[in-house]
């Protein structure tokens, strides 16, 4: 059952490593990128909100950082206790856990919807811009990581082992609670619900504590949140849909244009995902969908779409109905090729230390 994940696993981390060496000093270089173990190396562990991690996990935390979720910043200071250093432990870590993501997440897609769409939800999956992430040391991965096996040990009903993952997912990132919401969704006990939520909420809880002991503030990690989008000018507290219907706005009065921009990405991919979510209902269980479009909403609520391609890579269960919609299968091969030159972009841009997301 692993060998197709991590086929696609090993040939999806070799194309960004040969696009890296053989294409993008034609393409996209600045003194960033310049040389090869910047590209390769450097700023996949170092650029960016990786940085705010490993500072986090050999510094401790400074403020605005409380806005960064604690466990994968520990999980790298555990790693840097074995003898590696801050960014070799980061890059291991990335590795393994997004291998373990590519097999956890082709198990549950079989399990839901079977192994042909599942091996073509997984193209997508690795295909999408926002996967370039989950090669990048931030905690996309660790998040991805529990909340896939939290889900594929509730398909198997092993209700409290799947509240104990979702514990770290919400240690990992404030979206991990859309995984504790969905517990109220499944087809169990009232009591197991309880319990399950209960559990699942501990890693948020466990990181307020901390912030109580620490900064006299329960909820600091907020007013970290509001520090950085002050500083971004995005902090306007609104309905979800206001930021889409904003831009696209724009979009009819000709203001701004359709392209490859970030802006225009951020917003399509928001609109995409947002759109599927009706599908997401029709054909998996009704968790799914609650945890789709929580995970979805939450960014929304700042009023702005930035960083909408990198979030959205979470809403897994989007990526296990993609077959569904697209069924032929020259269109499928087609909207692949098409996300993977994107993804390849994008990876030019990130670790040539321009903003992608």
């Amino acid at each position: 059952m692993i060998a197709y994940p991590l086929a696609v696993y090993l040939i999806w981390r070799l194309i960004i490593l040969l696009f890296q060496i053989y294409i993008q000093p034609f393409y996209k270089l600045t003194p960033d990128s310049l040389y090869l173990w910047d590209r390769l190396f450097n700023s996949w562990t170092t650029y960016w909100d990786a940085s705010h991690y490993l500072s986090i996990a050999t510094s401790g935390y400074n403020f605005p950082q409380q806005a960064f979720f604690p466990l994968w910043p520990l999980l790298i200071k555990v790693t840097i206790m074995l003898g590696l250093s801050s960014q070799t432990a980061s890059y291991f870590l990335t590795f393994i856990l997004g291998f373990l993501n590519f097999i956890l997440f082709y198990l549950l897609a079989a399990k839901l919807v079977g192994k042909i769409d599942a091996k073509w939800a997984l193209v997508f999956f690795s295909c999408y811009p926002g996967a370039i992430f989950l090669h990048a040391g931030y905690s996309e991965n660790l998040l991805l990581f529990s909340t896939l096996l939290s889900f594929l040990l509730l398909e198997n009903k092993k209700y409290y082992l799947a509240a104990l993952s979702a514990g770290f997912s919400t240690a990992s990132r404030m979206v991990g609670v859309g995984t504790v919401i969905s517990f109220w969704f499944i087809n169990t006990t009232i009591r197991n619900r309880l319990f399950m939520s209960i559990v699942g909420i501990l890693g948020l809880v466990s990181y307020m504590i901390f912030l109580y002991l620490n900064y006299g503030d329960f909820w600091f990690f907020i007013k970290g949140q509001q520090a950085w989008c002050q500083a971004a000018g995005r902090c306007n507290f609104t309905f979800p849909l206001t930021p889409l219907l904003q831009y696209g706005r724009l979009l009819i009065l000709g203001w701004v244009r359709v392209g490859l921009s970030s802006s225009f990405i951020d917003w399509f991919s928001s609109v995409a995902f947002l759109s599927l979510l009706f599908l997401v209902w029709q054909k998996l269980p009704r968790y799914y969908f609650i945890y789709s479009l929580i995970v979805l909403s939450m960014p929304l609520l700042s009023g702005s779409t930035v960083s909408m391609i990198r979030l959205t890579q979470v809403a897994f269960p989007v990526f296990f109905i993609l077959p569904k919609v697209l069924k032929n299968k020259p269109v499928m091969i087609v909207v692949a090729s098409v996300l993977l030159l994107l993804e390849l972009r994008f990876v030019a841009f990130f670790t040539s230390r321009l903003w992608v997301a």
